[in-house]
């Protein structure tokens, strides 16, 4: 067993948390310790030696055991944390918050989730750079690690055989039995061997051999008498260990899969050229598919078998993976489900909740007083401007301009000529002439072939004015910035970020935010649902009782009814007189219950109708909330196979003033520069104690 020391303390950490809780005297673990320590496993001994003069009872070794490995978790995690920030992966704020979430995730859900596991979900690192940390984690043990890990409570089993046997299985498990035999349990309890010791008994039966197997609970797949009886009288010397019993070891399903028969990554960034340059336009031709084409195919799950071990025990197979195909506008499934076809020309688009859509496309000469908002669920071409205070909302938008107008593009956006005083949100990219005193927020790249003027840009790809200059903008580009310019002599300085991904953050932050706003709904509706319910079926039991209640009246009428014809022919009109009064009252009862019953029948229909409207509503809710899920997984995955870029490259004049910032440093341009590139590396010579993450902006010469 590994238990680390405190440097300050003599102890191991289960001598140090005994003495801390008061279970053991200070005269007591200072000659525990000293007996111990000395020996070839200090730190098994010693726990040996706790329990073995009892100077800690089982239960408490257990929990200072528990208490000693989470210790020992959290400082593995605090080195994986400063190697990942030595590294320059992750600022020492960054690795705080994922402390703090670590922290709170023990305290909600009792269970310890690794820090690289919360760092890799929440995209501030990759799995490579997960895979780099863990290297030198493992690296640094190994160097370290004097005493292999072992068990701390003494075993009471027997050791194993000199000669164990010769086949492939990883055996755990060794017990001595009854006439000179071992017991030999396979990995996972799926095989079961024997084998003789120089004491074994030659007049054994193979019965008797079955009883003392089946003593240890060996109960499925046992051999037959006549195998056993083989081993007893072996015809090689020495016999080799029999395999006594055998298991079904469980067998695994498949997930289900999809194929896709189009291109679903609009995201990825242009051709690279012979010269190692991206030309970030050069994307290839926009897919298109025709009616009936095959869009997606999916290969259907396959459940696993659950196994069986030697001890009569069911080995449980996770469950694998099945899923819905989620058609959108445009698209079908076919029969059997397992294919999308398209219901329309156009093109095909795979969403980030995971809907497969064909596109057409809603034309219009232009946006303004004349067609007002133009909301169409798929692509949109305006031939002429989109006018000031106009909403276009779509998925891919084309436009000649756009002048004061509002964008929500669920694809890319493309504008001839320039983009002013615009406010633009786009899940794609962005590409214009010229973009003037506008906001753009976008997940893909932004291309303009003139100028970015007065303007704030957030994306979570590339930034690139190679023929044109930057002036007085807020830009942050998690890919990177590449203009031929950046400032005027005249113009504000420049802040342009590089390498972070604040488009991303904000996007799950809002989904997170609908997440929220949707669980709350529906915990709502659901006790509406479920007070609604209690209603129905208050008035449900309420007309049962007038249903019954009618009845009795119609039947005492029928039978007043009758007793009134008998009268009619005995001539007592007194009594004739009475009844039909009685007859009246009934009548005016059964009236007044019919009433009442017309009235309940009416809630009941209502009631029952309004459970069905939550119903339908909780049914949207949990589609919304598992699509927003998705989506989130899926956004958080490419921007984890997407790393940052840090880097702006400048091909002509770079202006004193501009401020240039990294993921962890930022640089000011103290004097003008020409053809520069500009990129956040780790420092050589840094300071330890003055700049502890070792990260500068770099100024290369062109």
């Amino acid at each position: 067993m590994e238990d680390h020391q405190n440097s300050d303390s003599p102890y191991p950490v289960i001598g140090q948390l005994a003495l801390r809780h008061g279970l053991v005297t200070q005269e007591a673990m200072d000659l525990a310790w000293k007996t111990c320590c000395k020996t070839g496993e200090p730190f098994t001994a010693f726990a040996d030696y706790l329990l073995t003069n009892k100077l800690l009872s089982t239960l408490d070794m257990q929990r200072l055991m528990t208490a000693a490995r989470v210790i020992e978790i959290r400082e593995k995690e605090v080195k994986f944390g400063t190697i990942a920030v030595e590294k320059g992966y992750i600022s020492i704020g960054l690795l705080k918050l994922a402390l703090d979430e670590q922290k709170k995730e023990m305290i909600h859900n009792k269970r310890t989730k690794r820090l690289g596991e919360i760092l890799v979900e929440a995209g501030m690192i990759t799995t490579d750079q997960l895979k780099d940390v863990l290297k030198v984690q493992n690296s640094l043990k190994a160097a370290d690690e004097t005493n292999p890990a072992q068990t701390i409570v003494p075993s009471q089993e027997p050791p194993l055989p000199s000669k164990p046997p010769t086949n492939n299985q990883d055996l755990t498990t060794n017990i001595s039995l009854d006439r000179g035999m071992n017991l030999t349990i396979g990995h996972q309890a799926f095989e079961a061997f024997i084998s003789k010791t120089d004491q074994f008994d030659p007049t054994i039966t193979p019965r008797e051999i079955k009883e003392i197997v089946t003593q240890h609970q060996i109960v499925f797949g046992l051999i037959s008498e006549t195998e056993i009886d083989s081993f007893i009288k072996p015809k090689e010397h020495p016999p080799p260990p029999l395999r006594v019993a055998r298991g079904i070891k469980p067998q695994p399903g498949t997930n289900a899969v999809v194929k896709y028969h189009f291109k679903t990554d609009r995201l990825e960034i242009g051709k690279i050229d012979q010269r190692g340059n991206i030309d970030f336009r050069q994307r290839g031709e926009i897919p298109r598919v025709a009616v009936d084409a095959i869009l997606a195919e999916k290969t259907p799950v396959t459940q696993g078998v659950d196994g069986t071990n030697v001890f009569g025990e069911i080995i449980a197979v996770a469950p694998a993976l099945d899923f819905k195909i989620k058609c959108g506008r445009g698209a079908k499934l076919s029969p059997d489900g397992l294919q999308v076809l398209a219901r329309i020309d156009g093109e095909p688009k795979l969403s980030w909740d995971g809907t497969i859509s064909v596109m057409d496309e809603f034309v219009t000469d232009r946006a303004d007083y004349e067609t007002g908002h133009i909301e169409y669920p798929g692509n949109i071409r305006v031939k002429g401007c989109i006018h000031n205070g106009f909403k276009v909302s779509g998925e891919n938008i084309r436009a000649g301009e756009i002048d004061g107008g509002i964008i929500h593009a669920d694809g890319d956006l493309c504008v001839a000529n320039g983009i002013t005083h615009a406010v633009i949100y786009s899940m794609g990219a962005v590409s214009a002439k010229f973009i003037q005193k506008s906001t753009i927020l976008c997940l893909g790249d932004i291309h303009t072939d003139k100028e970015i003027v007065e303007s704030t840009v957030e994306t979570s790809g590339a930034c690139v004015i190679k023929q044109g200059t930057i002036i007085a903008s807020n830009i942050t580009a998690k890919l990177g910035l590449y203009s031929r310019n950046v400032g005027t002599e005249r113009s504000k300085p420049s802040l342009l970020k590089v390498g972070e991904d604040i488009f991303v953050l904000k996007r799950i932050a809002k989904l997170k935010e609908e997440m929220a706003w949707i669980r709350q709904t529906l915990a709502e509706t659901g006790e509406k649902k479920s007070e609604l319910e209690l209603k129905f079926n208050e008035s449900q039991e309420r007309c049962s009782k007038l249903a019954h209640m009618e009845e009795a009246s119609m039947r005492a009428q029928k039978e007043t009814i009758l007793g009134i014809a008998s009268l009619n022919q005995a001539g007592d009109q007194g009594e004739r007189q009475r009844m039909e009064t009685q007859l009246q009252i009934l009548k005016e009862k059964g009236a007044k219950i019919q009433e009442s019953l017309d009235q309940s029948l009416d809630d009941v229909e209502k009631r029952a109708g309004g459970i069905e409207e939550l119903s339908t509503s909780i049914v949207k809710q949990e589609q919304r909330l598992h699509d927003l899920i998705q989506e989130q997984e899926n956004i958080q995955k490419w921007s984890r196979k997407t790393p940052g870029t840090p880097r702006m490259d400048v091909s002509q004049t770079l202006m004193a003033g501009t401020r240039v910032m990294g993921c962890h440093s930022e640089i000011t341009i103290e004097k003008t520069r020409q053809r520069v590139t500009i990129r956040e590396v780790m420092s050589a010579t840094s300071d330890k104690g003055e700049n502890p993450s070792r990260w500068v902006m770099e100024i290369i010469p062109g």
